[in-house]
């Protein structure tokens, strides 16, 4: 009997600047068919009774209030205008925006441009970083929306940016700890199949509040034998600006599969 396992966590090593703040979620895939690694992305809200999740670790959303609408242009919001303005912007080593020059603005004539890089102009540095990635420094597009409906200019580039990094496994059960945990009737009735199970990561690098996301057959208990697994897993906590931070989410599949010769369990022929 062969085990396998997955595990699907969120983009690695990022920095967490005004383009990633509020990027919607990918719908989550349908079950697997059995004897497959079931495979997900994240749901974008808890399942029922899981603990609470963290807001993302990202730069805060702006607020809709006038001393930020201050860097709306006067005369197209006297007049309810909307627009938008891209630039192209490097960063400093401490992820400030730097040496933005204008690539378009939409309506023209409206101030929208002049805006955006007034804004950049008022990046915020981490002094905790020292960034040295010359990918993460190099001149990048960044496009920056004025609305009145509701009253916000997003991203708020005026904000000091961070650096994520998501959730990384270390260790993870052998295939004799999850042979040991195989479903009873599934083994009896020799079928395979696996489940897909959403975890918070501590601060200490344990799995918490797991719940199945999915199972393949349903019945056979394969999600909750995915749950009991939950601790033989050893993970490298999120980190936030180089330390440690608890509550990240992670998806992880495991699969239960009846084609590995080697291994020390085996189920019944017929």
């Amino acid at each position: 009997m062969r085990a396998g396992v997955a595990v699907l966590i969120l983009a690695g090593a990022l920095v967490a600047g005004p383009q990633l703040a509020g990027a919607a979620p990918k719908p989550a895939a349908p079950p697997p068919a059995a004897g497959q690694l079931p495979a997900a992305p994240l749901p974008s809200a808890p399942l029922p009774g899981a603990a609470p999740r963290p807001r993302p670790l990202a730069m805060p959303q702006p607020q809709p209030d006038n001393t930020f609408l201050v860097f709306y242009p006067t005369a197209a919001r006297a007049a309810g205008v909307e627009g938008e303005a891209t630039l192209r912007c490097g960063r400093t080593e401490h992820l400030a925006l730097v040496g933005c020059v204008l690539v378009s603005e939409t309506p023209d004539g409206q101030g929208f441009g002049a805006a955006a890089l007034n804004m950049a102009a008022q990046s915020k540095e981490n002094p905790k970083l020292a960034v040295t990635d010359p990918k993460v420094l190099a001149p990048q597009p960044l496009t920056v929306r004025f609305t009145l409906r509701p009253p916000r200019i997003s991203p708020d580039i005026t904000a000091m940016s961070h650096a994520v990094a998501e959730p990384q496994i270390v260790t993870q059960p052998t295939k004799a700890q999850i042979q040991a945990a195989y479903p009873v009737r599934a083994l009896s009735d020799q079928v395979q199949g696996g489940a897909v199970i959403d975890c918070l990561v501590s601060v200490g690098g344990g799995l918490e509040a797991c719940r199945v996301g999915a199972e393949s057959p349903a019945g056979y208990g394969f999600g909750q034998a995915a749950v009991d697994l939950a601790g033989d897993f050893k993970m490298k906590p999120g980190e936030l600006d180089g330390d440690p931070v608890g509550g990240r989410p992670v998806r992880i599949s495991v699969g239960f599969t009846t084609a590995d010769p080697t291994a020390p369990l085996t189920l019944p022929n017929r």
